[in-house]
């Protein structure tokens, strides 16, 4: 923290947005933190800068506690982007779909260690956070790999305005390993917003494309070699082409143990990470890599099995360089398989085909190459990509 700020910094920087808001200035949804000041002033006494701070809808608090001037706050929660405050060179992140968080933290933890920084990451999760499997499967990940990683629930006992003990019933605090702090408060604001209710017509509101503007197309040159061998080949030698990047790292299961269908026998062992069965947290893994330097290629070796991924793939991956206004990219290779054939027979729900569906969800790059040639290209363009990319593999072209 640049500045030691009190609690009562805190409260009165609060105050000055429920001012803006009367004066007809926040036609947005917007979070309020307070209640929490004491804890906040405790916590941020450990962190250190260039630590990660990660936050949530809920940011402004975190925001100039780890060093963002006030004044560039207010400017953002002016301008609509009240869930959307992120600081590169404060490695500042936000994230307004809480259940992406812990996994995206993780990821930067490992990058942290693999690096030997002394940096740590500093995880800040509302207690809804805990009603989805994603807050257990990545602290269990942190804690059994030892990553530097702290994730620090705000409990204030509601979801919007849901009480916790009518989600949960009497099961109001869950068990988590040593990397999982929580404090319990009593929130000054309601869930969004402030009580009362301005006159709309007198504020302005832009459109999305205003707020967040559409990124620009990459201008890639692909190499004019042109590829002779069978589809399997291509995909061979693609995966040798990007594993001779160190900073590429080939993330799922059976990446090591199965060389990923084979195609991996030339890719060093230590560029493999083997993860659990936990789609999403692979995928969120990838992402909190990339903001170190990586260049993450996750395996999954059936589209079924990605829509457990969907929310990290649509909601974050697809976003985070627009909504950061470019501060933070992700450069991330999706390799995907449909199992369309093969010899033997693996049933509706191992077999499906949604490449469709990921055009319809995602704004980057899709290919389904149906020769050897263009699987050069895909994997070609994704290595020279500094956005995400998806390639298709059907088992039928094998």
């Amino acid at each position: 923290m640049s500045k030691k700020l009190t609690e009562q910094d805190l409260i009165n920087f609060e105050d000055s947005v429920v001012d803006l808001y009367f004066q007809n200035k926040l036609p947005f949804l917007f979070h309020l933190s307070g209640g929490n000041e004491k804890e906040l002033v405790e916590i941020f006494k450990d962190i250190k800068p260039g630590d990660y701070v990660l936050s949530n809808h809920r940011n402004h608090y975190h925001a100039i506690m780890h060093g963002i001037p006030e004044d560039t706050v207010r400017d953002r929660i002016l301008n609509g982007r009240s869930m959307f405050i992120f600081d590169r060179e404060r490695n500042f992140f936000t994230s307004a779909i809480i259940g992406g968080l812990p996994a995206i933290a993780a990821g930067i933890a490992w990058a942290l260690k693999r690096k030997k920084s002394k940096q740590r990451v500093w995880c800040f999760l509302g207690d809804g956070n805990e009603d989805s499997g994603h807050l257990h499967e990545a602290a269990r990940y942190v804690d059994g790999w030892d990553l530097p990683c702290n994730f620090v629930v705000e409990d204030n006992r509601r979801s919007v305005d849901t009480p916790t003990i009518d989600r949960w019933g009497s099961a109001l605090e869950p068990s988590h390993p040593k990397c999982v702090q929580r404090y319990v408060y009593e929130p000054k604001y309601p869930h969004a917003r402030t009580p009362g209710m301005i006159d709309l017509s007198k504020a302005t509101k832009l459109t999305d494309d205003e707020y967040f503007p559409v990124l620009e197309d990459e201008d890639i040159k692909l190499p004019e070699d042109k590829f002779t061998g069978s589809y399997k080949d291509a995909v061979n030698e693609s995966m040798d082409s990007l594993g001779a990047d160190k900073n590429t790292i080939f993330i799922g299961y059976n990446v090591l143990y199965g060389n990923a269908m084979g195609n991996l026998e030339n890719v060093p062992d230590d560029q493999k990470l083997e993860t659990p069965v936990a789609e999403n947290l692979m995928a969120g893994l990838a992402i909190g890599m990339s903001f170190e330097g990586f260049k993450p290629v996750v395996y999954y070796e059936r589209h079924d099995f990605m829509l457990v991924a969907a929310d990290a793939i649509g909601n974050h991956m697809n976003y985070i360089e627009r909504i950061s206004h470019g501060e933070f990219k992700t450069p991330i290779t999706l390799r995907t398989v449909v199992a369309d054939g093969g010899p033997f027979y693996s049933g509706p729900t191992h077999s499906q085909d949604f490449t469709s569906t990921f055009r319809e969800m995602v704004t980057f790059p899709i290919f389904d190459p149906e020769t050897p040639q263009e699987v050069m290209d895909a994997y070609n363009y994704a290595r020279l990509s500094s956005r995400p990319v998806m390639v298709v593999e059907r088992k039928s072209r094998f």
